[in-house]
């Protein structure tokens, strides 16, 4: 059996997708790896390389398609070219993948904020078109962040908030604030249409979710499926941001921390209520988002904890990073590496029945 690892480029999850080649071995499974723009439609063909599990190295060729493909490729705040999109949805037809991935924020907050056991814990989300969206949302509630909606790792979510002189814009960059304030409204409007233009952005209220300290901070839970089709939690960790920062990403100064090191900083922030919500969240979210897109294999879910102990689900990520798991708990990062390979099996089983 052939797994084909996918990422966007060739360098791109290198040292993951090697570590996991390594554990083909004990499954009987070969690997390769590759990049969508490498498929070839007509021959259905792929160029990349093959893992070479007796020397450990990599080598260029050309190969069938896999049997089984993970897709770690990330589409980042711009969306891939068209044809690659085009390339990487003939793939989804002509082979299997472990996870089919999740679409854009919008769409998966407007259908889950319906569900009766998770409707509580989605912050209010609006998409925003024009600068006389976003000003009328924060004339409204005073304080709002606005983030892109194919965003990922903090890179472009601001913090707006209404002054006696006009409108101040906080951001984060490599661990540091910087502040913009505006006094004339035209001015913002340009500013805001210049990010409009680039980007499709989401309006959500400013909530505190902050350390009694004011230190932003997150919890992050790392999910994946194993060979039972049943999901597992592979591990969880806190993302500390700067003090008065707005955001916690390790992308933009986050510091990774247990949750034992945060508990004990932190006493009384993180309840028995509090766990009970998360232990919810866990039980229900993978199953419904599952059960109303399309399948799944691993969940990044980020919970952040406001000051009134209301957990909030800020995001769910289907292709995860794993710095923080990789940081606090590598005893799992085994796991993590062989259950591509699990999961697989327990999928080719599901094939055999039905006879394909």
């Amino acid at each position: 059996m052939l797994i084909g690892l996918m990422a966007a480029s060739d360098t791109h999850e290198n040292n993951y997708f090697t570590e996991i080649a390594k554990t083909a071995k004990s499954f009987n499974m070969k690997v390769c790896k590759f990049s969508p723009e490498n498929i070839d439609m007509d021959l259905k063909k792929v160029r990349g390389e093959r893992f070479d599990a007796d020397n450990e190295t990599w080598i260029a060729t050309s190969f069938d398609l896999p049997d089984f493909v993970y897709d770690r490729c990330f589409h980042g705040l711009v969306r891939e070219s068209t044809e690659t999109r085009h390339k990487i949805e003939w793939l989804k037809d002509n082979t299997n993948f472990l996870g089919l991935g999740l679409p854009g924020k919008w769409e998966v907050y407007q259908i889950l904020k319906n569900h009766p056991h998770l409707q509580a814990f989605f912050p209010e989300t609006v998409q925003v078109t024009t600068p006389e969206d976003i000003i009328g949302h924060l004339e409204r509630l005073d304080k709002i962040i606005i983030k892109p909606e194919f965003g990922a790792g903090g890179t472009g979510i601001y913090l707006l908030s209404k002054t006696e002189d006009g409108t101040l814009v906080s951001m984060t960059k490599k661990g540091t604030k910087y502040d913009r304030p505006f006094s004339s409204k035209s001015q913002l409007n340009k500013w805001l249409q210049h990010l409009l233009n680039r980007y499709r952005y989401l309006c959500q209220p400013y909530l505190e979710l902050c350390t009694q300290n004011n230190e932003p901070f997150d919890l992050r839970i790392l999910l994946q499926k194993n060979e039972k089709n049943q999901w597992m939690e592979r591990g969880r960790g806190i993302r500390t941001g700067q003090k008065d920062g707005i955001t916690s990403n390790l992308a933009t100064g986050g510091e990774a921390i247990s949750l034992d090191t945060f508990n004990n900083r932190n006493p009384e922030t993180i309840s028995i209520a509090v766990e009970q919500k998360i232990h919810h969240i866990l039980r229900t979210l993978p199953v419904t988002t599952e059960a109303v897109f399309e399948r799944l294999f691993e969940l990044g879910i980020d919970l952040g904890i406001d000051k009134k102990g209301q957990i909030w689900i800020m995001d769910i990520n289907s292709k995860p990073g794993r710095k923080i798991i990789q940081a606090l708990q590598p005893e799992t990062m085994k796991d993590i590496h062989r259950a591509p390979f699990q999961y697989s099996q327990y999928l080719a089983e599901q094939l055999q029945k039905a006879g394909e």
